[in-house]
């Protein structure tokens, strides 16, 4: 064994270049991180167009084009640099965030894993002359040279995981699965920040895919809403989901629109199913979206042999906090499990709701700060969260047998 004083034994720091790969690898993780932050970077620039360009699945690459408000000269040299962001700038600020990204570590991350990185943006007092950027595997600026763009910014990722032999091969042999990952979480945004959840400002959005072979598919496909239906409501969302899978995904869908209050601090199941005591020390939710009836809804178009638009995976749940698509699986268990109490007993196969569901809550009662692809949010007091949406959706699914 190797004392304390050898050179293998001895604690050391690890070398920047070394700590920006290893970190790197652990903020973008497989191929639907890595869209989803460049998806996210267009809307926080407030694009109100994004384009996403597959080439191969992803594999040769990804590219990601919106007309939002362009990068500024001032800051070419800071946009691969990790930590360097224009979201915030001291942490308390995370409890009053309206923006995806904050940490200023995807581009960064991204530089470290793709064989290149290049970003074509202009601002609006430059357009149509714009500037194209070629990145380093440390984010920094490599090259420098003027190219013709309207207002907006284009990043084009070449070969993602090529510098990670062993995750790039993995990449390479499961590409159909993961391609269909990053579709699936992009549905969420289809639904969610692109029809105006959150935000209340809808974005046109599409998504293609060049396979080596063939023409080009286009996966999604999200108009602007026209002028006459401007003003965003669920309707934006209903379209956005006739968009995704045609009319039929509609039959029996209502609106989900419900306010209640949370004590901040829990107070114990015996008390989840009571809507009285609550003047102080209370914050204020209100859910809104779509959601199935677990049986057919009359007049809706659905009939007992072609049922509502219920599943037999949850392959169709979105589930946002303040318009950001998150994972919240203990309100999604307890949603599905008032659902799971009105369908027939004599089923053949489980059932799960058509959900879309955006919970508006203070900044003060969430953390959206707790994983790297910051799809896992923490609510304060979730236990008497979920009891209110099982108290406040019973009524609901009730009415459905109505």
């Amino acid at each position: 064994m190797s004392g304390p004083n050898s050179d293998t034994g001895s604690i050391r720091a690890i070398d920047g270049s070394s700590i920006h790969r290893i970190t790197s690898g652990q903020v973008v993780i497989d191929l639907q991180t890595a869209v989803k932050e460049l998806v996210e970077n267009s809307l926080d620039a407030g694009a109100t167009s994004i384009d996403v360009r597959f080439k191969n699945y992803g594999l040769k690459s990804i590219e990601v084009l919106d007309n939002g408000s362009g990068i500024s000269e001032n800051d070419f040299d800071s946009i691969g640099r990790k930590h360097h962001t224009s979201k915030l700038s001291a942490f308390h600020d995370l409890t009053t965030l309206t923006s995806f990204g904050f940490r200023g570590e995807a581009l960064s991350s991204l530089c470290a894993l793709c064989e290149d990185v290049t970003v074509t943006t202009a601002t609006t007092d430059k357009a149509p002359m714009g500037a194209v950027l070629e990145l380093d595997r440390r984010g920094e600026v490599r090259s420098k040279a003027k190219g013709v763009r309207q207002r907006g910014t284009t990043i084009l990722l070449t070969s993602l995981f090529s510098p990670l032999p062993v995750r790039r091969k993995e990449l390479e042999r499961n590409i159909k699965r993961e391609f269909g990952k990053a579709l699936a979480l992009l549905n969420a945004y289809t639904l969610g920040p692109c029809c105006g959840l959150g935000s209340g400002k809808a974005v046109r959005f599409s998504v293609t895919n060049q396979p080596d072979k063939g023409y080009v598919v286009t996966h999604i496909s999200l108009p602007l809403p026209s002028p006459a239906s401007s003003s965003l409501s669920l309707q934006t969302v209903r379209a956005g989901t006739t968009a995704l899978w045609g009319p039929k995904a509609l039959n029996g869908v209502i609106d989900l629109d419900l306010e209640f209050e949370v004590p901040k601090k829990g107070k114990g199941k015996h008390r989840v199913e009571e809507d009285v005591d609550l003047v102080e020390d209370t914050f204020k939710i209100h859910v809104k979206g779509l959601i199935s009836s677990p049986t057919p809804i009359p007049g809706s178009g659905s009939t007992p042999s072609s049922g509502s638009s219920a599943r037999s995976a949850t392959d169709r749940q979105f589930f946002y906090v303040n318009g950001r698509p998150c994972s919240l699986n203990k309100i999604q268990k307890a949603i599905n499990d008032i659902y799971r109490t009105f369908i027939p007993s004599n089923a053949t196969s489980n059932q799960f709701p058509f959900i879309v569901a955006d919970f508006t809550i203070p900044g003060d009662a969430v953390d959206v700060n707790v994983t790297p692809d910051k799809r896992t949010i923490l609510v304060h007091a979730e236990v008497e969260l979920c009891g209110r949406i099982k108290v406040r959706i019973s009524p609901l699914s009730r009415s459905f047998d109505a």
